[in-house]
């Protein structure tokens, strides 16, 4: 007899799908039609090439009746006609036990068996044709729901006792406790699960091994690493897997783990977080990053310390120690600037600043004041001790005089220290004066009169044109301040055109003089004008083109579904004049699409890029073509690299502009970017590294 399927399939598993075929045809012959139906698609889902099934489900969706069944028994072979009567010896002449329970009890039985050997399809195959015995039974009923349990449990298990492997695999005390967590989170699962005891009695073995021999007292300047010099676990390799994502996972693993050896566990970090990429939960990466951070931590606890115990010691006037200790926090952090400046400050030979003297030790100074009637001035009047008390009247006699003396010397000591005071006092309001006038505009830029034209003044030298002192504003990055100072220009200045279109190109809302058309409402009508856009002016013509191009863009940009780039367009346009009508709406739409974006826009803003860059990979794995995630992603590395080239680090600057530029090739300044970090990698950090990236502006 052949079999009607798959023919590459074990016989193991042709005899389940023939078994179950078989209680199908029985559902559908005794009207079960559902039930059949969800037995067919039992058996296809095991063999999609078995044809009774297929045939049998074509007849009980295209028929309403009796279904005919005969011809599909045997999995579609022809069963030959026996005869009847052949064998009556044979006949038994017992009656089938009819007892009420007696059908659930073998029902009992075998899905017991069938939940003891953990063949939970076929047990619920079994439930689903005897469904009716099932619901009329509790005890079927929890042995059901408990193989369920356990079926929709099984990955969960698998993974964890997968990991706990791994754990107990490297060795170290803190892998174990790991493991034994994870052991007891599957057992909580399934509790009767094979792979269990396998590896407790693996826990238990690795319990009773020879303990690792410990680690020599480190000096006190040096820092703990629980990596530094380990061995690379056996796990790395997955089971010897050679496959590419494996390849790749054991090189970024080396990468951290030779940057980690280095000194530098920010890059070990940086390196192994790329495994996310690839392995969204890879136990061995997770844990060298968390011992990374905490060997980072504790790196800058004690940068810190001994740092300050250097100023100490510098204070005390210990240069030696002092210049020890800065030079072993550079050794430990090469970019504490605050160490390499005070370096430089010993080698200057600047004197240290030392701790004040004792009160004590100190002289009162002698000051010449006005005599008394006894001839003693005021030194003497502080170290004359109390008479004794045996001379009780020679103090008695001196008395009036010693009284007019205090009051000489009361009066002198008030004057000088009214003028000592009054003199200090206005020594600091001069420097305040003078402070204030040299940094008027940087304290308060607002705080400007508006400037009047251009005039020539009397030593033939003319006013400092205020659109000039604008630009500059604008080039060192001071762009809220330059709009601020051309729009305190009056129409009536030559210079106000000019102004005006300056305000449009910086994203400033232009202003034309009130009571003309176009007029900007005053600040207390900002209110009314937003509730009633038809009483608002129009704005400039300059910036009436300046809104349109913005609107443009931004719906060019929604039909390409870059939603962050058509809100940013919106936002502009929104700022030179409030949208309305089908820009509002555009405006709506778009805040709707950026809905599932808001908590990353929201870590964006506040320059938490680290954080988010995990999220946003995991949406690019699933939507590459998403184009605002891609573009926070670039985004996102190329703010990261400006902060490092402001910190100094050109190298990890370029890995991150490497990453940006992956996927965003024809950025022109992520191009640029690049080619000024790798020119810095090797060169030393002149003064034009420092001011280009001082003013780096961020995405």
């Amino acid at each position: 007899m052949s079999y009607s399927g798959n023919p590459s399939l074990s016989s193991e598993v042709k005899q389940r799908i023939l078994s179950t075929f078989d209680q199908t045809l029985e559902l559908a012959q005794e009207g079960n039609r559902q039930e059949a139906l969800l037995g067919c698609d039992f058996v296809l889902r095991m063999d999609p090439q078995f044809q009774p099934a297929h045939q049998l489900q074509d007849r009980l969706r295209s028929t309403a009746g009796a279904v005919r069944v005969d011809d599909l028994r045997g999995g579609g072979i022809p069963v030959p006609v026996l005869d009847p009567f052949a064998d009556l010896d044979g006949l038994s002449l017992d009656l089938p036990d009819l007892l009420p329970g007696g059908g659930a009890g073998g029902l009992r039985s075998e899905i017991q068996s069938l939940l003891d050997q953990r063949r939970f399809p076929e047990l619920m195959a079994a439930a689903q044709r005897d469904h009716a015995a099932v619901m009329a039974d509790p005890e079927l009923q929890r042995l059901v729901g408990l193989a369920q349990e356990r079926m929709e449990a099984e990955p969960y298990v698998l993974k964890f006792l997968g990991s706990a492997r791994q754990a107990l695999q490297s060795g170290s005390p803190a892998d174990a406790a790991e493991a034994a967590r994870l052991l007891d989170k599957a057992r909580a699962l399934d509790p009767d699960h094979p792979g269990l005891a396998e590896l407790d009695r693996a826990r238990a073995a690795a319990a009773t091994a020879p303990a690792a021999p410990t680690r020599a007292a480190a000096s006190p300047f040096e820092i703990p690493s629980p990596l530094q010099g380990s061995a690379m676990p056996s796990t790395l390799a997955f089971g010897g897997g050679d496959s590419e994502s494996d390849r790749r996972i054991r090189e970024l693993l080396a990468e951290g783990q030779a940057a980690f050896d280095g000194g530098d566990p920010q890059g070990a970090i940086d390196a192994w977080s790329r495994i996310f990429l690839i392995d969204i939960d890879h136990q061995e990466a997770s844990r060298r990053i968390e011992a990374a951070r905490k060997v980072k931590a504790e790196s800058e606890r004690q940068v810190e310390e001994i740092f300050h115990d250097g100023l100490a010691r510098q204070e005390a006037g210990d240069a030696a120690a002092a210049r020890r200790a800065f030079q072993r926090v550079l050794e430990i952090q090469p970019t504490y600037f605050a160490a390499r400046e005070a370096l430089q400050q010993l080698d200057a030979g600047a004197p240290p600043a030392r701790a004040a003297a004792p009160r004590e030790a100190v002289p009162e100074p002698a000051v010449a004041v006005p005599k008394g009637a006894a001839g003693h001035d005021l030194k003497e009047e502080i170290l004359v001790p109390p008479e004794p008390f045996g001379q009780e009247k020679s103090a008695t006699e001196r008395k009036p005089p010693r009284k007019n003396v205090a009051v000489s010397r009361d009066s002198g000591r008030a004057r000088r220290l009214f003028l000592l005071v009054g003199g200090a006092v206005l020594l600091l309001a001069v420097v305040a004066v003078w402070f204030y006038m040299q940094n008027r505009e940087t304290i308060f830029p607002n705080s400007q009169e508006p400037p009047a034209a251009a005039v020539p003044a009397a030593g033939g030298a003319a006013k400092q044109d205020p659109v000039t002192r604008a630009e500059r504003l604008h080039k060192v990055g001071k762009t809220q301040i330059a709009i601020s100072q051309l729009k305190r220009i009056p129409p009536s200045d030559p210079s106000y055109a000019k102004a005006q279109r300056l305000i449009a190109e910086w994203g400033g809302a232009t202003e034309t003089a009130p009571g003309t058309p176009g007029a900007a409402a005053p600040p207390g009508a900002v209110a009314s004008v937003f509730a009633n856009p038809a009483s608002a002016g129009t704005a400039a013509p300059d910036a009436n083109t300046k809104r349109g191009a913005l609107i443009a863009a931004a719906r060019q940009a929604f039909s390409e579904r870059s939603y962050v780039k058509a809100f940013g367009s919106l936002e502009q346009a929104n700022a030179l004049a409030r949208l309305d009508g089908a820009d509002a709406q555009l405006m709506t739409d778009t805040q709707h699409k950026l809905e599932p974006l808001n908590k990353q826009l929201e870590g964006f803003r506040q320059h938490e890029w680290e954080v988010i860059l995990p999220d946003l990979w995991r949406m690019h794995e699933a939507d590459p073509g998403n184009r605002d995630v891609t573009q926070m992603i670039v985004d996102s590395y190329y703010d990261l690299a400006v902060r490092d080239l402001q910190r100094a680090d050109a190298q990890k600057a370029a890995d991150k502009l490497k990453e940006a530029l992956n996927l965003q090739k024809d950025d022109e300044t992520l191009k640029r970017h690049l080619v000024f970090a790798q020119t810095y990698q090797e060169r030393p950090k002149d003064l034009l590294y420092r001011i280009y990236v001082k003013y780096l502006p961020y995405r």
